[in-house]
């Protein structure tokens, strides 16, 4: 590989620096990157997804990515290795071994049984067999199962690829079950798609323009080839997106019809007229001609804001048809502020369904607290990936937030966590968050004392010998803030007046032992419920009759 070294001198880095952070195994760090390149999620938060150990069926991340609105999900199983001995040598060319594809298989048997027993496999494992199972029985839909390998190396070799898809080829599930390579090429990649900064490019329109201009806005209409698009793709990647709503949604049916319009021959010449096209908002753009057509223009500190499922769509269906020539795409560039770029970017977003959370993103509420915020040393995050460059304490998310409030200060933590979309969704819930007593203080509280948790959970499930079974502690994050809560009320504290809620003293209280005796309190209840009712961890973590429990026994 030309630029192996370089490549794993950036990912070195990276695995080093959380290590560093969480003095952990390498190879734990490692996978800990991985699955965040992979989920979008900040390191500190895949714990809960860390399935690797003793007897893990070789799996060492299973993730579900749930569409609460659409009552469908996607499963992620992720096997990841760290060949850093091969790489200090200089050999990037390492191969997947048809042993991994063979965990992959043992993964599927046991997730396509229906029972979560089994012989020699780890409680994390069984856990999220019991997640699978819940989310059939309350009639989500299994739209994929992804298997991921990722090591510092160039994939599978072919005969290993060949055995895969023979076996995939008998199965049943064939037609939802993807394998995928995340090797160390698209490892730096999406690395950089983090860190790239502004983005500033020249784009050639394709024929004739029109523009339109206001005192505080101008405006730009024309045309841009597919190849030109995908072109600017490749360079930048999902960078592209970042003041979009959301990413790519992957080949839903909206998408499919994109892509087959889009490489099929006798629609092609169509595509300009039957999508909406593509609408970008920039700091700036200037015209580099003065002739009527075929002009470029270079934008500055530029955004597709409506247009991310286009662009992969079209790049997608030029790797299936390989000719996209005749594709053309409806442009719209528009230099506007910041409140009007928000405003461009939720109104344009109408071609696929946009969850709650993203509609709400520029809430007045919204936008008051992560100016509040901003003034105290935090940075809000409205949007996801708002605020990559920025050092991870002090980012609050406001989905996280959403979960935290409501676990501690509405007392429903079993909602934080198995009914998502009430917290966006619910116009009520969501109103009894986020309002105008949603104080900075609140937020900073929560989240400082959220991350302390966090941190004491991921020592103690290191420790060998623990009096409660390690998905307990899993379910238990949200649990631990309401009982904090419970107990800190019993004591006499105010949990709504700012100098408590500002007290170091009170987060410094909160230690190994202290979230110990928290465990054992919701193990207890937890279990005497699993016991009473025959029920299975991820059943009893979503009953209120566990809160209620824990609040008349505490």
């Amino acid at each position: 590989m030309k630029y192996g070294k370089l490549y794993y001198d950036q990912i070195r880095a990276r695995v080093h620096r959380t290590n560093e952070q969480f003095s952990e195994k390498e190879s734990l760090s490692f996978l800990r990157l991985i699955i965040s390149l992979i989920i979008g999620l900040d390191i500190t938060e895949v714990d809960e997804y860390i399935t690797e150990g003793g007897d893990d069926l070789g799996s060492d991340a299973i993730y579900f990515d749930i569409n609460d609105d659409d009552k469908r999900f996607k499963l992620y199983v992720i096997q990841a290795k760290y060949n850093k001995t091969a790489c200090d040598k200089g050999v990037f060319t390492q191969n997947i071994e048809e042993e991994v594809i063979n965990k992959f298989k043992n993964i599927f048997d046991f997730f396509a049984t229906d029972t979560t027993d089994g012989v020699g496999i780890n409680d994390r494992v069984k856990g999220k067999k019991e997640e699978y199972l819940s989310l059939l029985e309350d009639g989500y839909i299994l739209d994929e199962i992804l298997f991921i390998s990722s090591n510092l190396g160039s994939g599978p070799a072919e005969n290993v690829r060949a055995t895969f898809e023979r076996w995939l080829g008998l199965n049943p599930y064939r037609d939802k079950v993807k394998y995928i390579h995340f090797g160390l090429q698209n490892i730096f990649e999406k690395i950089q798609e983090i860190e790239i900064p502004n983005i500033s490019e020249n784009i050639r329109l394709y024929g004739r323009y029109f523009e339109y201009s206001t005192p505080d806005v101008k405006g730009l209409v024309g045309t841009i080839t597919a190849t030109d698009l995908i072109k600017i793709y490749e360079r930048f990647g999902d960078k592209l997106f970042q003041q979009n709503v959301r990413y790519y949604l992957g080949e839903n049916a909206i998408n499919r019809k994109i892509i087959d319009s889009a490489a099929d021959a006798t629609r092609k010449d169509k595509f300009w007229f039957l999508n909406n096209g593509i609408t970008i908002v920039c700091e700036d753009y200037e015209k580099t001609g003065a002739q009527s057509e075929n002009i470029a223009v270079k934008l500055t500190n530029f955004n597709i804001v409506n247009g991310a499922q286009t662009t992969r769509s079209v790049s997608e269906a030029h790797k299936k048809s390989g000719n996209v020539d005749e594709v053309k795409i409806l442009l719209k560039i528009f230099k506007a502020g910041q409140d009007l770029s928000e405003q461009i970017t939720e109104s344009t977003n109408r071609q696929n369904p946009v969850n709650a959370r993203d509609i709400r993103s520029n809430d007045e509420i919204q936008r008051l607290i992560e100016k509040s915020l901003k003034d105290r040393g935090f940075y809000y995050q409205r949007k996801r990936n708002q605020w990559l460059n920025v050092s991870k304490d002090k980012v609050i998310d406001n989905f996280t937030l959403a979960q935290l409030y409501h676990s501690f200060y509405m007392e429903k933590p079993h909602e934080a966590r198995n009914q998502k979309a009430k917290l966006f969704g619910d116009d009520n819930v969501y109103r009894l968050i986020f309002n105008e007593y949603t104080l900075p203080e609140k937020v900073i509280f929560l989240h400082t004392l959220y991350s302390k948790i966090l941190t004491i959970l991921r020592a103690l499930k290191r420790k060998d010998a623990l009096p409660f079974p390690t998905d307990i502690i899993d379910r238990s994050k949200f649990f631990l803030l309401f009982v904090l809560k419970l107990n800190l009320e019993k004591d006499g504290k105010d949990i709504n007046d700012p100098t408590f809620l500002m007290d170091e003293n009170i987060i410094k209280m909160i230690d190994e032992d202290a979230i110990l005796e928290l465990l054992k309190v919701i193990s207890s209840q937890a279990s005497q419920l699993i016991e009473e009712k025959q029920l299975n961890t991820v059943r009893v973590f979503q009953r209120k009759e566990l809160v209620e429990n824990i609040k008349k026994n505490l």
